[in-house]
């Protein structure tokens, strides 16, 4: 394969705390960009998470870019006393507003004031990426609603709830942006990530906020992350004002039928790449890395694939975030970039 561009490999960190000795390991391996994931972060956490990672980066003197990943609005469920709740399939749960329930049996609380109000009988949701499926059966109030688990597995606490049918209809445009981007100059991120864009009305909307922030030495790349079907439908006038988008495979495969994620993500790499923007794919790219030393053979011939289409970058999250040893994820995805890039 030819290409006149490296394939970058963005790594996710752990912010909080900052692991210092983890992130050099991952500098040391040739990491080319670092990304911060703002979500579910106060304005002050986000900010002290970006600058210590610019702190770092200055100080190891390599050129590794950094990647603020604002947030969007996410539906949480709350707290409850144990960290997940093995369940089975077609038992039913109450849900009701609320930071936290003393036993999930009685009920499972949820973050979002007026969730009941915007369902309909029959919605279909999701737990985390995907790892339960429910069925609304009943509507209480605008703050208590029924559903049915549809298969087995663990109900894990304050993890995110995706209901496909209203994906487009929130407002991804979260309260504190202004506050969150006014931070931005002080840690100065090569690139600016923003959740869940689905029309050029929103982006410009975006954009201009970033540039009420802007100084004469930082202008960073603006990254449209593709979330949703209504993404995927306007994707050209999305590229028409961004520098580059990520396909970001977790909501997405929530968003649309799953079965058309592969194409989806074809089509939107060569969109981009038609007109010479930035492209990363995103979300479980070799996180069987976290049990295994060698990585499963599916996220072999995945990251292969993405490079194949021709992405600009592929983005590692839990493998490197969550792992004692994110370097061996770096080193892996170089050689299987390697590998593409020498072929």
């Amino acid at each position: 394969m030819n290409s006149c561009r490296p394939i970058d490999i963005i790594a996710t960190i752990w912010e909080d705390p900052y692991k210092r000795e983890h992130n050099q390991r991952m500098i040391d391996a040739g990491v080319d960009v670092f990304r911060v994931d703002c979500g579910d972060s106060s304005t002050t956490e986000i900010s002290q998470a970006l600058q210590s990672t610019r702190r770092h980066i200055n100080e190891s003197g390599k050129k590794v870019r950094l990647l603020a990943d604002l947030p969007e609005t996410k539906i949480r469920l709350g707290e409850f006393p144990q960290k997940r709740v093995q369940v089975h399939p077609e038992k039913e749960f109450r849900f009701l507003f609320g930071p936290m329930s003393s036993d999930p049996e009685a009920y499972i609380p949820f973050k979002f004031e007026g969730l009941g109000g915007k369902l309909k009988v029959g919605d279909l949701f999701y737990t985390g990426d995907g790892i339960l499926q429910f069925e609304v059966t009943t509507i209480h109030s605008a703050n208590e609603f029924i559903a049915r688990v549809k298969n087995a597995g663990d109900l894990i606490r304050h993890t995110s709830v995706t209901i496909p049918r209203l994906t487009d209809m929130l407002d991804h445009i979260v309260p504190e942006i202004d506050e969150i981007l006014a931070e931005l100059p002080k840690s100065k991120p090569d690139m600016v990530a923003f959740s869940f864009v689905k029309s050029r009305q929103m982006l410009e909307t975006l954009i201009a906020k970033l540039e009420r922030q802007l100084t004469p030495d930082w202008r960073p790349l603006v990254i449209a992350k593709i979330e949703s079907q209504e993404g995927v439908d306007n994707i050209d006038e999305i590229l028409n004002i961004c520098h580059g988008i990520m396909v970001a495979r977790g909501d997405l495969a929530l968003s649309v039928p799953f079965e058309k994620l592969g194409l989806i993500q074809k089509k939107l790499v060569a969109k981009a790449r038609a007109r010479y923007k930035y492209s990363i794919v995103a979300t479980d790219m070799l996180g069987s890395l976290l049990d295994n030393y060698i990585p499963a053979r599916s996220d072999i011939l995945d990251v292969t694939n993405a490079c194949l289409d021709g992405a600009s970058a592929i983005m590692l999250c839990p493998e490197t975030a969550h792992s004692e040893t994110p370097e061996r994820a770096i080193q892996v995805a170089r050689a299987i970039i390697g590998e593409v890039e020498n072929s």
